[in-house]
């Protein structure tokens, strides 16, 4: 046995002997605690790595857990003050990182009472609200920054301890079925939608990232980061990565996205400024105009794409504008909020505004998923209108006759019986008559009998006649 396997059992046995509320209490504070060390060891290995300014060779160890710690709560919606100005973009690769992280501990460890989750939300935010405590103790903001920071992680543990009991121990809820068929359908192939378009963008930042890859590496280059700095450096790029994405799904509704005021990146038109001298930037599309006017069809045909999928949890074609409404409406909220994370400022002025709007974008991609679907559905009733109804083929005569019930009896066939069965039912012999040879089976007349014996019969007479 392993290291890692023992180690793996001797926790599995402590979380089977916890009782259902401690399990909750464990998971939250546990989750919390390693996804903040995941934060705080490169940032600790940064320091340790770069130059000290007094040549000393003191490291600052508290300055660097105190801006991973800063990072970390980022992450849960917390903005960074400085005296410049307050940078609240959030990380989405960093909070899918504490999401994952909670999933997979309440997977793990927590038990499938409702009151075990709860208490587990409870831990969490427990756990983030006295990290921010510690972090902003005597500011100016500290109260507020605390709150937001509690709230953050309400909002990001709810689902993680959900989604972590549901795979464990899974989910029968009632409630469910209260909720109309037309939204139930309507949502899911909304969330269908929103992934799929999801991946159309992520497609789109990868060609950016990989027809800006020679100014990402000369922006990289002259920061002058060491081994480890470099490392930290693409940890923190990799960080904002699904906000590049988030993006380049605004991108994809028409309306583009700002990074700073005056700017404006969308297909139609391309309005550039002064940027931060930040590797990830690069990555940012050169071109607009032209072919690239159509890319909100994509979206157009992520919507059909998706309505096509799911055309069998549609209850009746009838119910397919409540469908559609449902769909347009689900698909507008998830945008919307995914592209509210996705904006923020990153720096003092002209980029405090950076990120694209996120109503106009929800709404526009709700339209565009939306617009996918009506085509399905008008395509669907044109089908159905023009389509030829089926005609019944008259059976032929000799079919008719065939089936028509005939009159009288049918004959029946004599029923064919063996030597043997014909031995058993002879009557039986007394036992003084003398046993008789059983006499010889008559051979069936067949034509060319029939014919021979007639033709002796006439012979028979003429003979006589003379």
């Amino acid at each position: 046995m392993t290291a890692s396997t023992s180690l793996r059992s001797r926790l599995r046995g402590l979380a089977d002997a916890l009782p259902g509320w401690a399990s909750g209490l464990v998971t939250g504070a546990l989750a919390a605690l390693v996804s903040l060390m995941a934060v705080i060891a490169p940032a600790l290995a940064a320091v340790a790595a770069a130059p000290t300014p007094t040549g000393t060779g003191t490291v600052d160890w508290s300055a660097g857990a105190a801006i991973a710690s800063k990072l970390w709560l980022l992450a849960h919606g917390v903005p960074v003050e400085t005296d410049l100005a307050a940078f609240t973009l959030v990380p989405l690769g960093l909070s899918l990182v504490c999401l994952t992280v909670l999933v997979a501990t309440a997977q793990r460890f927590l038990d499938r009472s409702w009151v075990a989750v709860a208490l587990a939300v409870a831990s969490y935010a427990f756990v983030v609200g006295s990290v921010a405590a510690l972090v902003w103790a005597g500011t100016p903001d500290g109260s507020d920054l605390i709150t937001r920071a509690v709230v953050g992680a309400f909002v990001l543990a709810v689902p993680g301890a959900v989604i972590g009991r549901v795979r464990a121990h899974g989910l029968t809820v009632d409630a469910l079925e209260l909720v109309p068929a037309p939204v139930r359908v309507g949502t899911r192939i909304a969330a269908a939608s929103v992934a799929l378009a999801l991946g159309v963008a992520a497609l789109v930042a990868i060609a950016w990232a990989v027809a800006g890859r020679h100014t990402m590496a000369e922006t990289a280059t002259g920061l002058g980061v060491d081994g480890v700095g470099g490392v930290v450096l693409a940890l923190g790029e990799t960080a904002y990565a699904p906000t590049l994405v988030v993006w380049a799904l605004a991108w994809l509704t028409g309306l583009g996205f700002r990074i700073g005021d005056d700017t404006l990146w969308a297909p139609s038109q391309l309005l550039t400024g002064d940027l931060p001298e930040v590797p990830l930037l690069g990555a940012l599309p050169t071109a607009s105009g032209g072919p690239l006017v159509w890319a909100p069809l994509l979206l157009v045909a992520v919507g059909a794409i998706a309505r096509v999928a799911m055309h069998r949890r549609i209850p009746a074609w009838r119910a397919d504008a409540a469908v559609l409404v449902a769909e347009v409406v689900a698909a507008t909220l998830m945008t919307a909020a995914l592209a509210g994370l996705a904006s923020g400022a990153i720096g003092p002025g002209r980029l405090a505004v950076t990120g694209p709007d996120a109503w106009a974008v929800g709404l526009a991609a709700g339209l565009l998923i939306g617009a996918g679907h009506l085509l399905v559905l008008l395509a669907t009733a044109v089908s159905r209108a023009f389509a030829p109804e089926p005609q019944v083929r008259p059976r032929s005569s000799s079919a008719l006759r065939q089936a028509a019930p005939r009159s009288g009896a049918q004959p029946t066939r004599a029923r064919e019986v063996s030597p043997a069965a014909r031995t058993s039912s002879a009557p039986a012999r007394a036992p003084h008559e003398p046993e008789r040879d059983p006499e010889p089976e008559a051979a069936p007349q067949t034509a060319g009998t029939a014919a021979s014996a007639a033709a002796r019969f006439r012979r028979d007479e003429r003979d006589g006649d003379d």
